[in-house]
């Protein structure tokens, strides 16, 4: 569903501006990224993956994560997830781009704070606010964040099957490591 696409966008978010370095990133170790759309009668659908990207160019860090390995745990929503509303093959990604100059890296104690990040999901791209915390953990900086997202503000049709519909809004949360490359 739409939720975990916008889900993944945002912690894709949150991963770049914690990751922040000038030096070449590249993730290191396990990630996790999660999206939570809440329903009627304390409905939760979670949809999480592990697949992510960090790069960087001069200015900004890119996470990208690619929308088609959410998982629900539940095929046939996973299925209308991808193909009706986050609409995968046109879509394949979310991804959030964040000036380097906007976060703050970890330089001994570990770090937290809130910025703005560019975030692109089912072709639309808004700047999105997220938090994140920082912290060097041997060679390699592990990094958490979360954001809310509203898929309507990405075009993305609320999600709903047999007339029970989710929220538009969906809370992101994610956790990679990073090193330099």
């Amino acid at each position: 569903m739409n939720p975990r696409i916008v889900s993944l966008l945002a912690v894709a978010s949150v991963v770049a501006v914690s990751a922040a370095a000038h030096a070449r990133l590249a993730r290191s170790g396990e990630a996790q990224v999660s999206f939570t759309a809440l329903g009627p009668a304390g409905m939760s659908i979670v949809g999480t993956t592990s697949e992510l990207q960090v790069t960087e160019t001069d200015q900004e860090l890119v996470v990208t994560v690619p929308l088609r390995t959410l998982d629900t745990k539940i095929d046939l929503r996973n299925k209308h997830m991808r193909e009706k509303y986050l609409e995968v093959d046109k879509f394949p990604n979310a991804e959030l781009r964040v000036a380097k100059s906007a976060i703050t890296a970890p330089k001994g104690a570990p770090v937290s704070g809130k910025t703005t990040g560019n975030l692109t999901i089912h072709g639309q791209t808004k700047p999105t606010a997220f938090s994140y915390t920082a912290k060097n953990d041997g060679p390699r900086t592990a990094v958490s964040g979360a954001m809310h997202v509203n898929m309507k503000d990405f075009g993305i049709a609320q999600p709903g099957y047999a007339g029970i519909t989710v929220k538009p809004e969906v809370d992101v949360a994610v956790s990679f490591g990073v090193q330099d490359n």
